[in-house]
């Protein structure tokens, strides 16, 4: 996996023998707790969970067996992700409490190591990245052989590993940031820049004044409700008039 990766900065986490030896990486950044345990002039001697690192410096995060031991394994993660592009890609190795090796760390359960050592499950994993942005791209099972490595027990490895069966010693768990889609806001249309400033002009005011509407010639010869009509009133007089004789009699 890091031999295709084809990155060129990348940092290693870990106290185990180191991983990013390989020529395809140009810049490797070890990290080491003290002094004297530096292997190169390019590693880093910090606390794991406040890396003296610029925010996404990194196309390769390799946190190697570094979860279990540390107290504060949440501010590790954090950290690591911090310092990841977006890009760029979380690599993390860790031992399996649900594999083949938990009986076994359960009888050694008095020796110092498994005592302060806090194994961790890919689902409480993908719980935690996912607070960071991180998801999960694949998961790689290994560590199938028990015993010694013989022959038959070889023959378990390679089966183990192209099924990629949740029983193996260790898990390999890649992720990547989440990416949030943006939605592309469509660009209105602008008069000025096709019509030219003067016709735009034109066509705004045309806009903004719609014409009136036709007028309706009988509507105009018919009276208004409420309008005082000479004529009108002078029928009114003589109807009351000639009712008038009938009314009295």
């Amino acid at each position: 996996m890091l031999a295709r990766s084809g990155v060129q900065h990348a940092l290693e986490l870990g106290v185990a023998p180191p991983l990013l030896a390989h020529d395809s990486i140009r810049h490797r950044i070890g990290w080491a707790p003290q002094r004297d345990l530096a292997e190169h002039s390019s590693t880093l001697i910090c606390r794991p969970e406040a890396l003296p690192l610029a925010d996404e410096a990194l196309e390769l995060v390799l946190v190697h067996h570094m979860l279990e031991i540390v107290p504060q394994p949440t501010h590790l993660l954090r950290e690591a992700a911090r310092v990841t592009s977006d890009s760029g890609r979380l690599i993390l190795v860790g031992w399996h409490p649900l594999g083949i090796a938990g009986p076994a760390r359960l009888k050694r359960c008095h020796e110092r190591f498994y005592q302060r050592s806090h194994w961790l499950t890919p689902k409480r994993l993908r719980d935690w990245l996912g607070f960071v942005d991180f998801k999960i791209e694949r998961i790689d099972y290994c560590g199938f052989v028990p015993f010694n490595n013989t022959p038959d027990w070889l023959l378990t490895e390679e089966w183990g590993r192209r099924y990629n069966l949740p029983l193996g010693r260790a898990w390999v768990i890649s992720a990547k940031r989440q990416m949030c889609r943006m939605i592309p806001l469509k660009k209105r249309f602008d008069p000025a820049a096709v019509l030219g400033r003067h016709a735009s002009a034109l066509a705004s005011v045309a806009h903004e004044l719609p014409p009136d509407p036709p007028r309706d010639a009988r509507q105009d010869m018919m009276p208004q409700p409420g309008c005082h009509d000479p004529d009108n009133h002078s029928g009114n007089r003589q109807r009351h008039r000639t009712a008038s004789p009938g009314v009295m009699a």
